[in-house]
């Protein structure tokens, strides 16, 4: 084999990446969170990172947290703004939140134009400490599977290749296997055994017209496997990478089928990390094709690596027209090893204080996110939490990864062999090479975010004649009540409309009041109209993205409850059986319902105190606002009031220590629903939800449905506490068209208030966190980083320290430190 000069397709082939990954620079997305293991109430800490080219992001500067449970279903969700990279916030959990596996999910605007694999995903444990923990029965044979990956990607006939396998359960969870592999004579080819986590690797000399089978044994079950079948010709791409004290390298062999050789006479090599590759090109000698006698493999060639650095490696073969004939992924390993250490300082006891020093290397130039749990019953490992995980394996890796810290211990010297036979296991997601090389362009929806973004189309009113408002100009005011924020704008229309309001900051929900028409004495003409664009929760909800992907055990089964699904019936969706339906008459509840209410809200015969106004004379003619009018109207409502607004709530059930009053009669409140939209969470977006409807003329209401608390027990965060529905008029209730206001209200999400952990009461209890900073503050002059926090009696705590500086240097440390250490 030698190495040519490139040739012509080597410049189209760098141009054409080149290209592709000035448009589409990927990010990623790593979230520290303060423990795994969590009960119901506790809140759920963390601190994070967006990630570009393993350094912190310049290109999205608004990151979206959610939280949701194992049937796919968002319990949470926050936006968070990103500063120089990084990222903080908290979720806290309900009282009510039954125990059970849950997720984390994180990621830009920018990132949901590419694979939602890509996303940012970390499992945690709820226990309900409330109930006690049912013992579960012991475990029987579980079936199993085993998949087989060829090294490069087929065997091809008269070729050796080294062959991956992975062996899983039905719950997806790693099983130990071991068997043979033979051929149709019954001759054993190889032998089978994992090595770690269920995998396991062996290297076949495939021969012309011959069948491979597996024979496989694991949870005393025996099973034949086919293995992939042999192709006639081709190539097999063969990599070993070698570990020393100063760079990885990375050697390679590629070997062509004597079947149509000419084939492969002039091949193109391209090897790919983040945004950086090469393509260089490989002639063989007319001469030289495998002997087909040959079963050894080796990699005699040396990859040149140019600059590339530390994480995953894609290499692949490709023709000089651009089909890839081959493809494999090595991980380069970072060579600059951690020198974090951390340190126990002076304790005075009689404070009951552990006070700890962390040593920093003097080139880190970044903050720490600190977390102390309590570890003594030895439940939570914090395995989860790796930095170094998330930003040299790409997502789609670690999502396949029960502990991928365990692959960069030292102490484990065979964690770089068990990394790449894993790697072999593992597809890679997004866009492929092949998608890149055939200008598969991908569609771009969502564009970088650099801050709150305010967009619509607005149009002119003629008559009954409406039209986009060309190149015109609107008046805006917003408030937000949580920044204390009054802000008038003018925005001006293009030729079709459309307009944007950029750079807008504030927390919580904001209230947007748009001139839309002008008084006269005794009337109101209209003479704009506005439609707001979604915003990103309100796309992702409307998309696949709202179901949970492959990081579920199982695949989820989504539903409007979070009841079981007939699999008999859900094999006929689609397919309607003939009815016979017996009509009655309809009354004039029935009549307004079904104008206005649907799915859970419509059903006349439900638990609800039904008011309807649309033929209300007294209602048609009051400027009272509809939360002042219903104030009385409900047996059991109470009213308190704060600064002047209404708190609203009919009993007092959660309590969470820490929360003041009047935040413990809001989490309590019922949930409020305008128009079938929920207003809001828990104590998020209460006081916007308040103000949205002390907007609300009682005039404008046409219905109004007041259920109990426990009648609606499929209303999602405060359903249990009762829910308030309302619509508004639609201007079908008389025959003449109901009259508009001068000033139209509409309502914009911000950024999620965060509560500091120091406001928190750390009543000890069980997996309690001790303490959370996610922004320690290091001390430029002596490199180090000090924290404190009150004993608790524990024998044992786990301290967990990360943090990346602007060059991208990594910090991590997670450590068990006996509380009796002096």
């Amino acid at each position: 084999m030698s190495f040519a000069a490139p040739g012509d397709p080597i410049p189209r082939i760098r141009q054409t990446l080149a290209t592709y990954y000035r448009n589409y620079p990927q990010e990623k997305v790593y979230l520290q969170l303060d423990k795994q293991f969590y009960s119901a109430a506790e809140t759920i800490w963390f601190s994070g990172y967006v990630i570009y080219k393993n350094t912190p992001s310049f290109i999205s500067n608004i990151l979206y947290v959610e939280l949701f449970n194992d049937k796919g279903r968002i319990l949470n969700r926050a936006m968070l703004p990103v500063q120089k990279g990084t990222v903080s916030g908290e979720f806290l959990l309900p009282a009510s939140l039954p125990a059970g596996n849950y997720y984390i999910r994180a990621y830009t605007a920018w990132m949901l134009n590419f694979s939602n694999e890509l996303f940012f995903y970390r499992k945690i444990s709820v226990t309900d400490n409330r109930k006690p923990e049912k013992k579960q029965a012991a475990a029987g044979h579980a079936d199993f599977s085993v998949q087989f990956f060829p090294e490069g990607g087929n065997l091809v006939s008269r070729l050796t290749s080294l062959v991956a396998f992975k062996a899983i359960d039905t719950n997806g969870l790693p099983v130990n296997a071991s068997g043979k592999v033979f051929n149709n004579l019954g001759d054993t080819m190889a032998l089978i055994k994992t090595t770690h986590k269920g995998t396991g690797y062996f290297i076949i000399h495939c021969t012309p017209q011959t069948i491979y089978t597996a024979l496989v044994t694991a949870n005393g079950i025996t099973k034949k496997i086919p293995l992939p079948a042999v192709q006639t010709n081709g190539i097999v791409l063969h990599t070993e990478t070698h570990i020393t004290a100063g760079a990885d390298s990375v050697f390679f062999h590629i070997s062509r089928s004597g079947l149509n050789k000419e084939k492969f006479e002039n091949l193109l090599l391209c090897a790919r990390m983040e945004n950086n590759f090469s393509v260089s090109k490989i002639h063989f000698n007319e001469t030289t094709f495998n002997d087909p006698l040959d079963t050894v493999l080796t990699a005699p060639y040396p990859l040149l690596l140019n600059d590339f650095g530390a994480g995953l490696l894609h290499i692949a073969v490709l023709t000089e027209s651009g089909n890839v004939l081959a493809e494999r992924t090595v991980f380069l390993r970072q060579q600059r090893p951690d020198s974090v250490q951390l340190q126990l300082a002076a304790t005075n006891t009689s404070e009951e204080k552990s006070n700890f020093l962390v040593s920093l290397p003097n080139d880190y130039k970044g903050t720490l996110a600190i977390s102390v749990t309590d570890a003594g019953d030895g439940t939570d490992d914090g395995s989860g939490n790796s930095i170094r995980a998330a930003m040299l394996l790409s997502p789609e890796i670690t999502a396949s990864i029960d502990d991928a810290e365990w692959y960069f211990d030292s102490r484990h010297p065979e964690a770089a062999h068990a990394l790449d036979v894993l790697l072999l296991t593992c597809s890679t997601a997004g866009s492929g090479l092949q998608r890149i090389l055939d200008r598969d362009e991908q569609k771009v929806k969502y564009f970088p975010e650099k801050a709150i973004t305010l967009s619509g189309r607005a149009f002119e009113i003629r008559g009954n004649v409406k039209s986009p408002m060309d190149n015109g100009s609107l008046f805006l005011i917003l408030k937000n009540a949580a920044d204390s924020i009054t802000l008038p704008l003018r925005i001006n229309t293009d030729t079709t409309g459309f307009f944007v309001v950029n750079d807008l900051a504030f927390h919580d929900t904001a209230s947007i009041y748009i001139q839309t028409g002008t008084k006269t004495p005794g009337s109101i003409s209209n003479s704009s109209a506005i439609e707001f664009s979604k915003n990103i929760f309100d796309s992702i909800a409307q998309s696949n993205y709202s179901v949970a992907p492959t990081v579920l055990s199982r695949k989820p089964v989504i539903t409007n409850a979070d009841s079981p699904v007939d699999a008999s019936s859900a094999d006929q969706a689609g397919i309607l059986a003939n009815v016979t339906v017996t009509a009655k008459t309809r009354t004039q509840l029935d009549s307004v319902l079904a104008q206005y209410a649907s799915g859970m809200f419509a059903n006349p015969g439900s638990w609800a105190q039904t008011l309807d106004l649309t033929r209300d004379p007294i209602t048609a003619n009051s400027d009272q606002d509809v939360l002042a009018w219903l104030n009385g109207k409900a047996a059991g409502l109470n009213y308190s009031y704060s600064n002047g607004k209404p708190v609203i709530y009919w009993r007092f059930s959660n309590i969470i220590v820490g929360l003041s009053n009047v935040e413990q009669l809001k989490l309590n409140s019922p949930a409020f629903f305008l128009n079938e939209a929920l207003l809001s969470a828990g104590l998020e977006g209460y006081d916007a939800a308040i103000d949205l409807l002390s907007g609300i003329r009682i005039a404008d209401v046409a219905l109004i449905r007041i259920y109990k608390p426990g009648t609606m027990p499929n209303v999602p965060d405060n359903g249990p506490h009762g829910t308030i529905a309302i619509w508004l008029k639609n201007g079908a209730e008389v025959k003449r068209p109901v009259p508009g206001v001068d000033f139209a209200k509409f309502s914009i999400r911000g950024y999620k208030i965060n509560r500091r952990f120091v406001d928190i009461d750390t009543t000890l209890k069980k997996h309690s966190t001790l303490y959370w900073n996610p922004s320690l503050e290091i001390n430029p002059l002596t490199h180090t980083a000090s924290f404190s926090f009150a004993k608790n009696g524990s024998k044992l705590f786990r301290i967990i320290a990360q943090g990346m500086d602007g060059n991208g240097n990594v910090v991590s440390v997670n450590q068990l430190v006996n509380n009796n250490s002096k």
